[in-house]
């Protein structure tokens, strides 16, 4: 008999979306699986608020209405002796008053207090901070998919160490989609690069970048959401969707993938880079960089944007270099996130008595 799963997911944005239907496929044929989309926010009509405040009070009021299906869901669950795994800790939080300590767990790459030291601000003051505490603490697990999530949240919550479990964000599907490209010999560079958040994820900086240049046998393709207008040598695509045949030529065809970010938890698109088995670049501020790049294997993690466009100008005259890189990065993700080892990581966290 398959055991039996409740994966409460919180879709709302283009990242948590991913990472929902990364969860759904690794489960859906291993266990009796159950998924509630905890996202009220879009069932109802998207409101302009000018004030800060009120947009904010507006979101919590809708998504504290909206707690009471959840809970509704989560004691249904119960009844059916379904373990439950939260996809962050806000469904979590809104399902607190029907949480059984035995049987759930929060799986996250990030917090509120992760962002922090990177952004120097405050994203979590006192008050937030004790509630997401409890939170965490009501859980049987929780799962972080990074060593940089599991730290902060032993350090910052104060969560005991045998509450804390590290498991890998499940690239499975990926292996599958995407297939490498074979060796060219026509001289040619290209860098790839994907974010829809152009700036935040340093698409403004690479563009700039690649523009001084100036080298022939250098292209780069962009694909996002914003279009910077046009450049020599520089492809820009937008409306790509996740495993269309274009979007798989995309990864096919190019040789580096560079995502110079100011802020990421766990940039999935780094991990399918390395499964089209590309040469991936990143800033350390992708924080989940470590578990895909080893330096100078199959890619660089670098100090800051100017580090990782010093190593850019140096791989980009290597085309030796470019294709070792490619070939590792396929192996290191056949090797570290194959179905069965990520599955079990999953299973042994979220069932284990």
């Amino acid at each position: 008999m398959k055991k039996k799963l409740l994966l409460v997911t919180f879709p709302v944005d283009f990242g948590s979306k991913t990472f929902e239907q990364r969860y759904i496929k690794l489960f859906e044929n291993h266990l009796d699986l159950k998924v509630y989309r905890f996202v009220p926010d879009q069932f109802v009509p998207n409101q302009k608020y000018s004030n800060p405040l009120l947009r904010f009070s507006a979101t919590i009021g809708r998504r504290l209405l909206g707690s009471i299906e959840l809970q509704r869901q989560v004691r249904q669950a119960n009844r059916e002796s379904r373990n439950i795994v939260f996809q962050g800790v806000s469904p979590a939080l809104f399902a607190y008053p029907a949480i059984n300590r035995g049987t759930s767990c929060i799986v996250t790459d990030w917090t509120r207090k992760l962002y922090e030291s990177i952004d120097a601000r405050t994203m979590s003051p006192p008050w937030l901070t004790f509630i997401h505490k409890q939170v965490l603490n009501s859980q049987k697990y929780v799962i972080g998919l990074t060593d940089a999530v599991v730290e902060e949240i032993s350090k910052d919550y104060g969560i005991s160490h045998h509450k804390l479990r590290k498991s890998r964000l499940p690239f499975s599907v990926d292996l599958n989609v995407f297939v490498p490209s074979p060796i060219r010999d026509d001289g040619i560079v290209k860098i790839l690069f994907v974010g829809g958040d152009f700036q935040r994820k340093g698409g403004d900086v690479l563009l700039d970048w690649f523009v001084k240049q100036d080298k022939p046998h250098l292209q780069m393709t962009m694909v996002t959401s914003h279009h910077p207008g046009d450049f020599k040598d520089v492809t820009i695509q937008t409306n790509v969707q996740y495993g269309e045949t274009r979007h798989i030529e995309l990864f096919k065809s190019h040789d580096i993938f560079v995502l110079p970010t100011k802020c990421d938890a766990y940039p999935s698109v780094v991990g399918e880079a390395a499964c089209a088995g590309l040469a991936v670049l990143t800033t350390k501020n992708a924080l989940g960089a470590p578990e895909i790049i080893q330096n100078g294997v199959n890619g660089y993690i670098c100090d800051s944007q100017e580090a990782l466009f010093n190593q850019l100008g140096m791989l980009v005259e290597n085309k030796t270099l470019i294709e070792s890189m490619k070939q590792s990065s396929r192996k290191i993700m056949e090797k570290n996130f194959a179905l069965d080892l990520v599955l079990n990581d999953f299973m042994s966290c979220i069932f284990e008595d």
